[in-house]
């Protein structure tokens, strides 16, 4: 269904008129309404599990999972420690903006919950724009947050319709103080450029990195960091941005990069394949895959599975994959020479998976650079940021405030 630009003024025009009472509601309160929400919908999510499946192209299994985790984070004690750790380092002096509007992509399907949620914990009311891809999940989440409190959901509306329709773009743009825009760099500079006087809270294209020290490849640790990884790589098929690209790997004489290639397709990505099935590989997916995997194959070596390959090459240049499953090994001295060859992802470099002994130095590296905005986070986590997780280079609540 789509809406005209009529119905988007409406309902930006509804969102706003609930404002009073959610900026009149106490921060505690709304913690707890926005808790008992994401509860709600993790119990529905469950019960529609195979409409979801169908709507995102995701597996069942990895629905289960995406949900379960995702809307986990969303507590009580969560949120009241984002405000305060908020409050503390912007001042309570600080106003949130009056409103905010939101552009979802639908690459992943429960970006949208840290997107809606956050805003909505510091008192501002929410207009999205869904995907056109996946609609269901949005909606889920607005039916539950009305459910658990009709007053303070009605703060947070959906909209519908073709991106780059200007008029109603600019009906969703008009009420807000700020836009919120998760997409391709080129639906960014789109909408820069049509409302140049916006403020824009931009999530463009992005790419995940991976980095496995010497201390990861032991005896006493390789199985948990094969688990870790092929995990970050499974999870949402690859598709998002917080998804793991390339894994950078310091050789040992004990652990080569084909060592460990080898055992992530077999130990890591093969199990997960059956415990986390990949959905369908749509066709526009699977001829690129074929065209990755023959230059892999020229350029180094290729380790195939069913749902899955691994490819072993050099760090630079960087190939990038067509996502769903399908990952690069490179063999690397160190931290250093990790850190130079992701250089050229730039600002599109959004987060870095590491072990435990190297988390400390790769987020000492990537704060000390100008040229990455990235965070570093443990392996088998990237693809299940906290609440606080910084977005874009920039903490969660950026642009949320007036300066």
């Amino acid at each position: 269904m789509t809406d005209d630009a009529s119905v988007v003024r409406a309902r930006a025009a509804h969102v706003l008129e609930a404002d009073a009472l959610l900026t009149s509601s106490t921060i505690e309160e709304r913690a707890r309404w926005l808790a008992e929400a994401a509860s709600a919908v993790a119990h529905k999510a469950h019960d529609r599990r195979d409409a979801l499946a169908e709507a995102t192209g995701l597996s069942v299994p990895m629905i289960e999972w995406a949900t379960r985790t995702t809307l986990g984070t969303i507590t009580e004690d969560a949120m009241l420690a984002l405000a305060r750790d908020t409050s503390m380092e912007i001042g309570r002096a600080s106003e949130p903006i009056s409103m905010l509007s939101m552009v979802l992509a639908g690459n992943v399907f429960t970006a949208s919950v840290r997107g809606i949620v956050v805003p909505l914990l510091f008192g501002i009311p929410v207009l999205v724009k869904t995907s056109s891809r996946e609609t269901m999940f949005p909606s889920m989440l607005r039916d539950a947050l009305r459910l658990a409190d009709s007053g303070l959901g009605a703060a947070m509306s959906l909209v519908a319709f073709p991106g780059g329709d200007i008029e109603c773009e600019a009906a969703l743009i008009e009420s807000a103080e700020a836009v919120s825009v998760y997409g391709s760099d080129e639906t960014l500079a789109a909408i820069s450029s049509r409302a140049p006087d916006t403020r824009l809270i931009a999530h463009g294209h992005g790419v995940s990195v991976a980095y496995c020290g010497a201390s990861a490849l032991d005896d006493a640790n390789i199985g948990n960091t094969i688990d870790g990884v092929s995990l970050d790589i499974c999870a949402y098929d690859q598709r998002g941005c917080l998804s793991p690209q390339i894994v950078y790997v310091q050789e040992t004489p004990q652990c080569s990069a084909a060592d460990f290639a080898a055992r992530l397709a077999t130990e890591g990505l093969g199990p997960r394949s059956r415990s986390l099935p990949r959905g369908p590989l749509p066709m526009a997916v699977g001829a690129a895959q074929a065209q990755w995997r023959g230059m892999a194959e020229v350029e180094g070596a290729l380790l195939r599975g069913d749902t899955y390959a691994v490819a072993i090459r050099e760090a630079l240049p960087i190939r990038w994959s067509p996502a769903y499953r399908n990952v690069t090994v490179a063999a690397v001295r160190d931290i250093d020479e990790a850190i130079e060859a992701m250089l050229p992802i730039g600002t599109n470099l959004k987060c870095v998976g590491a072990n435990s002994a190297s988390i400390s130095e790769i987020e000492t590296r990537l704060g000390s650079s100008a040229a990455l905005h990235a965070y570093a986070c443990a392996i088998g986590s990237m693809q299940t940021p906290p609440l606080d997780a910084p977005a874009d280079g920039y903490p969660i609540w950026h642009g949320l405030f007036r300066a």
